[in-house]
């Protein structure tokens, strides 16, 4: 009877169940009652199979690495994702599950947090910027008007002047009486001598002033200069950072969007040549479980430094998730892009990884695709991700090239 209900709740388990009460009913020493327990054994070990499936198969495990080739990830943040991708190789369950999610919800949180700290911290220069240009404004037109003013004063002055030189004329030449003439002339002459002094003095004070500004003017803007360099280094060290990935160094999904959108505009309106090669590092989880997750990451970066060795410095390589890259070839057709993917592969096959003493065997596969007629972005990535797939049904560690559409 309790068999009945065990192989009524556990259909994957009634054959055997069945087989083990016709042993019972026909030999309970017998030959028949043990090879039914172990075919029992064996039917519990397939039925619990599904339950011993990582959490990197199942849809939430999926739906995390989703998220995080999305995430732009602060260097400081680095290690709790990686922690996170560990997880993803651990047997799934209820716990890894809830476990792995509040890591999750945390990093997402702390890179938004980050992301929105930068935000402010650039709103407020920006705001400190304005008013110091505004201040910057100010004391312009103060120098300015002190300028004009001084032009305005020094004008009249002259205009003084010569009047008092047209009155002299005047008397000269109408007057025959000569002390007279000497007390007028003693007269102006005092009035204009004083005159240019208070021209001077007043002159002295505006210089005096004028210069203060000056001097003013050129600390605020040197200050500022000094300021703007600096804002705009550590933007440039975010921008950076946001475009490349914390382990490897290269470039990462987000600066792959952004190229390969450039790449294929370019190829659009200029034509010419253009070809991608995603590589895939062969059998790198068993790198993981066998050497360990530091030599993995050091076959990463390994990789990455080996790719860019053989690329030219126009040439795009950036890591597009995990354990696979993408390249960009500008103005490389198919044959191009054929012999330098097999370059890569051969250079990566042929250098020394090491680990705890020993040499870790290492071998990529590459998926090679050519732009031609009407693709898109999209179509030529499917092409070439799909030939990655077929050099890996074919053995790995080699070059599949994809053929254009709608060839034969």
């Amino acid at each position: 009877r309790h068999m009945h209900r065990l192989a009524d709740t556990r259909p994957a388990l009634a054959p055997a169940l069945a087989a083990i009460t016709d042993a019972v009913h026909g030999d309970l020493e017998g030959d028949a009652l043990r090879r039914a327990f172990a075919r029992l054994d064996g039917a519990g070990t397939a039925a619990a199979a599904p339950h011993a499936q990582t959490l990197r198969s199942t849809t939430d495990g999926r739906l995390i690495q989703d998220i995080l080739k999305q995430l732009t990830i602060p260097a400081g943040l680095e290690p709790l994702a990686n922690d996170i991708k560990r997880s993803l190789d651990t047997p799934a369950c209820d716990v890894q599950r809830r476990q792995t999610s509040k890591q999750l919800v945390r990093l997402v949180g702390e890179s938004k947090a980050h992301a929105e700290r930068r935000q402010t911290e650039l709103k407020q220069f920006l705001k400190h910027t304005v008013t110091r240009l505004l201040q910057l404004e100010a004391a312009l037109n103060e120098a300015n008007t002190l300028t004009q003013t001084a032009s305005s004063e020094t004008l009249q002055g002259r205009r003084a002047t010569q009047a008092e030189l047209v009155q002299l004329r005047t008397m000269s030449a109408e007057t025959e009486d000569l002390d007279q003439l000497k007390a007028f002339v003693g007269t102006r002459l005092d009035h204009l001598q004083a005159h240019l002094q208070q021209q001077d003095n007043a002159g002295d004070l505006r210089q005096r002033k004028l210069m203060e500004q000056l001097v003013a003017l050129s600390q605020q803007v040197t200050q500022l200069s000094a300021e703007t360099i600096n804002l705009r280094s550590r933007l440039d060290v975010t921008t950076e950072e946001a475009l490349r990935d914390p382990l490897t160094g290269a470039f990462n999904r987000l600066a792959y969007d952004r190229r390969a959108a450039l790449e294929v505009a370019r190829w659009q309106s200029d034509g010419g040549a253009l070809s991608m090669i995603i590589c895939d590092i062969d059998h790198f989880k068993h790198i993981n479980d066998e050497f360990g997750h530091a030599a993995g990451d050091k076959v990463l970066k390994e990789v990455v430094r080996l790719l860019q060795q053989q690329l030219r410095s126009s040439d795009f390589v950036g890591r597009y998730g995990g354990e696979e890259f993408v390249v960009l070839l500008n103005g490389a057709g198919e044959q191009a892009a054929i012999q330098i993917a097999d370059k890569l592969r051969r250079s990566v096959k042929a250098a020394p990884f090491r680990s705890r003493g020993g040499r870790v065997p290492v071998t990529i596969s590459c998926g090679i695709g050519s732009f031609t007629g009407d693709d898109t972005l999209e179509d030529v990535f499917e092409r070439t991700d799909a030939a990655l797939y077929a050099a890996k049904e074919q053995g790995r560690d080699r070059c599949v090239f994809a053929a254009p559409k709608g060839s034969a």
